[in-house]
């Protein structure tokens, strides 16, 4: 009996915790909100960049070119493992919700991954309009070939793709 106990302590310790980093990843991450749909190729996108020990500053949006519809976020990210205490701005703005005005937070709020989720999700659900739930999401991670050159220069963010493969039409 005490050989599966240990065993089972084993396996908690070993795989209980894996769902979050250990240590916070620079650069691009998906961004989402639940009300814009998700291109697989391209979801929001938020770019995440060290500035001192556990702190970040953190910039992007996710847009819905039909509807209009957005979710954008710049401010600083405190790091704490399973949570992030972000301060700064969040502007959402869906058309069905809040009589198509955005809304805006301001100041100190937390995002907080639990369980195997691979994202922190914003703590601070509850819509301008008092009775809507958003979901606001930043990702662990997000496929390379979601950083796109129009949202690099948008928000300045200069890199050379050293792994890019050259056009086999263009070299004739």
């Amino acid at each position: 009996m005490k050989y599966i106990l240990f065993l089972v302590f084993i396996f908690i310790c070993r795989f209980g915790v894996q769902g979050q980093p250990k240590t916070m990843r620079t650069g691009w991450h998906s961004f989402t909100i639940q009300w814009i749909e998700v291109d697989k190729k391209s979801p929001g996108k938020v770019y995440i960049k060290k500035i001192g020990a556990d702190e970040y500053s953190v910039e992007g949006e996710q847009r819905d070119s039909k509807t209009k519809d957005y979710v954008t976020i710049k401010g600083t990210i405190l790091y704490q493992g399973s949570v992030l205490k972000f301060n700064g701005k969040i502007v959402t703005k869906i058309n069905f919700i809040n009589a198509g005005q955005p809304c805006e937070l301001n100041g100190l709020s937390i995002f907080k991954a639990s369980g195997n989720r691979k994202y922190w999700r914003l703590q601070q659900m509850l819509n301008c309009d008092g009775s809507t739930t958003d979901y606001i999401d930043i990702f662990f991670s997000i496929g390379r070939d979601f950083a796109d050159n129009n949202f690099n220069i948008k928000y300045g963010i200069f890199r050379v793709e050293a792994f890019d493969k050259p056009d086999q039409d263009a070299l004739g």
